[in-house]
């Protein structure tokens, strides 16, 4: 359990954070950490041999949908079960997928060899390539179309119900990032690589408006990387650049009422609207493959934020109307994180609920409890920057740990750490 901002996160997944650099034979002692043995297994064989790339929920709610690869291959788990159902494996890696009915029996995925592969629940149904390299992909429920954003400025648009392609959608953009369609009122948006948002009307087949995001983030040399819709108010949309900053547009406004930077300067990779009964208004959940910030999107201010430890981050899954969440990162981990702040437990882990009660009323101890985390301007406070280099201080995001009992008292030379 940990507390940022006074906000209280319970990360419950299959192996417990320990640092990297810990010798074969203290891991081995794990084995006999009473602790570490009860860990909670939240989803069974819920992981990659390598790493996930895309997470998401089905509409029902009852599976999780994962992509990941090497080799490239999708799972499917069932929530009532706890367990994995099914797996599948496909000849490319998997950029995008996306569920086009209720559950998992209808599925789309857009690979990196151009192709667009249909599977239904018996398995794969058929396969055809778009023109160029695909980006993303969307499903038109209204329409039956499927729709493919790629590294050319057309939109190439696919109806699933006369199995043919109809004529592409034709941007101003060089090539287009991402797009998304609001199932509210049925607007489509593509973010493009010169940094504009472009809107299109489906009933028409035409453009609608156009937005040079860029010009108010202060940096012309940007691309649009996420966009996302609010499904609720249906007038507000959220956009991403590939330099760290959120946009929150009134879709009646060409400029944003809110911008909010995530700060390290690494694309925008996912947008989430979230609400729940526990907030009169919905929370913005943005990642990019560092840090999953939750903030207000009226106020700006932060909520809290999660850096997991496992890899840099993929994709993000926000379970609907709970505070769990799921993330999909370069490594064979997929952790989840109970947020009770941000929603309740879903129904079919709804023993988190307890379980995180009883967790508050101990102390709770982690295998980082034996390092203490020193900035640099720590250690020239101290003058003990002679030490950066050796054994006695490992490297570690903007920082280093030192290892409490390698000497009496914690102390190096006669000096305190305890800064």
């Amino acid at each position: 359990m940990t507390a940022i901002n006074g906000v209280k996160m319970y990360a419950v997944s299959g192996q417990r954070s320990f640092p990297t650099w810990l010798t074969p034979k203290k891991l081995k002692a794990l084995r006999k950490d009473n602790e570490y043995m009860r860990r909670i297994d939240l989803i069974q064989d819920l992981n990659f041999n390598t790493a996930a790339t895309r997470i998401k929920s089905t509409p029902d709610g009852e599976y999780i949908i994962v992509s990941g690869t090497y080799p490239p291959q999708v799972k499917v788990y069932e929530l009532r079960e706890l367990s994995l159902k099914f797996e599948r494996h496909l000849v490319a890696e998997i950029i995008e997928f996306q569920v086009l009915g209720d559950d998992y029996s209808k599925l789309a995925f857009l690979c990196s060899d151009r192709s667009v592969c249909l599977h239904a629940k018996y398995g794969s149904h058929h396969s055809l390539r778009i023109p160029r390299m695909g980006r993303d992909i969307v499903y038109d429920r209204w329409s039956c179309d499927l729709i493919c954003a790629a590294s050319s400025p057309d939109l190439y648009r696919i109806n699933l119900e006369q199995g043919r392609f109809f004529a592409s959608l034709n941007t101003r953009s060089p090539a287009i990032n991402v797009i998304c369609r609001s199932p509210v009122h049925g607007l489509l948006a593509c973010g493009g690589e010169d940094g504009a948002l472009e809107c299109f009307d489906l009933r028409e087949k035409a453009s609608v408006g156009r937005i040079d995001v860029v010009t108010h983030t202060g940096d012309t040399d940007q691309e649009v990387t996420a966009i996302r819709f609010e499904e609720t108010e249906s007038f507000q949309m959220a956009v991403g650049t590939s330099s760290g900053q959120v946009l929150i547009y009134d879709l009646r406004s060409s400029r944003p009422f809110r911008v909010k930077d995530h700060m390290y300067g690494s694309p925008i990779l996912d947008i989430k609207w979230h609400s729940t009964l526990n907030a009169s208004r919905p929370r913005m959940i943005t990642a990019d493959n560092r840090v999953v910030r939750i903030w207000d999107p009226e106020t700006g201010e932060g909520m809290t934020s999660i850096e997991p430890a496992a890899g840099s981050i993929n994709d993000v899954c926000v379970i609907r109307n709970s505070g769990l969440m799921l993330m999909a990162l370069e490594s064979t981990q997929i952790p989840s994180y109970f947020i009770p702040s941000l929603g309740p437990a879903p129904k079919w882990c709804s023993y988190l609920e307890n379980l995180t009660e009883e967790l508050e009323e101990g102390a709770q101890t982690t295998i980082y409890d034996d390092f203490k985390f020193v900035t640099k301007e720590d250690l020239e406070r101290l003058n003990l920057t002679n030490l950066i280099g050796t054994n006695l201080l490992r490297a570690y995001m903007h920082g280093f740990f030192y290892r409490l009992s390698s000497l009496p008292e914690g102390k190096i030379h006669g000096r305190s750490i305890c800064v």
